[in-house]
């Protein structure tokens, strides 16, 4: 189906844009391949009648980031650990920055069956060009992917547990819209959740089980008390029997304690 000549609006009443990332780490095993939804964005299409004058304007709300699925990991995602993310990607990643994209060039196919797009990325303060594909279905639907790749844009990609588990740094963006709506897209955004127990708990790996959290700790502690101790002149098998009893408490302490949410019982 080729696009006729005109304006097309598209946002979350008509269109999904989703962020798909993925871990990486010796602890990689333990976290989770993320599906998040911008829930608050819009975009507009502008299809020239002749070559050249096509363009393509696209704004969103990076606080508008919801998990709405979360594969692989030790355990499932529980509503908690989906808020943590959240708050962490607010705070830590995108830190609350708007984000945009503005075409410089939109090339329709002869048969109108794919747009290619080039253009300028704003993420996180810096603006880098960026180019992808847009297919046109035969019933109207447009669907694009590009990856993102976070370093690019001068991004850490997020890392716990001493960077034992790490976000990949490429992420890929889609966008699945409907040209057939007559609807106009607009900037709208789900109630945001209320976070306040969320910014008091302690920021930690919500997408690591507990388990594999307390022996890292655990495993951390013992290493740095061996060393510590045969620093000051302490023999490994003299040092070797406190440091393990305290690694076991260290254990026992973060897995029965640590994974424990502020205020856990009240109502969000």
């Amino acid at each position: 189906m080729a696009l006729a000549a005109g304006s097309y609006r598209f946002g979350p009443d008509n269109a999904t844009l989703s962020v798909r990332t993925g871990r990486t780490g010796a602890a990689a095993k333990a976290g989770h391949d993320l599906l998040l939804h911008v829930t608050g964005w819009a975009a507009a299409l502008e299809i020239a009648a002749g070559p050249g004058g096509s363009s393509l304007v696209l704004d969103a709300d990076s606080t508008s980031m919801r998990v709405r699925e979360g594969t692989g990991g030790m355990q499932a995602l529980g509503d908690d650990d989906k808020a943590n993310i959240e708050q962490t990607i607010d705070d830590e990643v995108l830190k609350g920055q708007a984000i945009g994209f503005r075409s410089t060039s939109v090339e329709v196919a002869e048969d109108g069956g794919r747009l290619e797009v080039n253009g300028d990325l704003t993420l996180s303060g810096a603006t880098h060009p960026i180019s992808f594909g847009v297919a046109v279905d035969a019933d109207g639907t447009l669907r694009g992917t590009v990856v993102v790749k976070q370093s690019d844009w001068d991004m850490k990609p997020y890392s716990a547990l001493f960077g034992a588990l790490k976000v990949a740094d490429d992420v890929v963006v889609a966008i699945d819209a409907s040209a057939r709506s007559a609807d106009p897209g607009r900037v709208t955004e789900e109630p945001k959740r209320a976070r306040s127990v969320a910014r008091r708990r302690r920021l930690r790996a919500p997408d690591l089980d507990p388990a594999v959290s307390s022996f890292l700790w655990a495993l951390f502690f013992f290493g740095y008390l061996v060393l510590g101790m045969a620093a000051v002149g302490v023999s490994f098998a003299v040092a070797l029997l406190p440091a393990l009893a305290a690694a076991v408490a260290i254990f026992v302490f973060v897995r029965r304690r640590g994974g424990e949410p502020e205020g856990a019982g009240q109502s969000r």
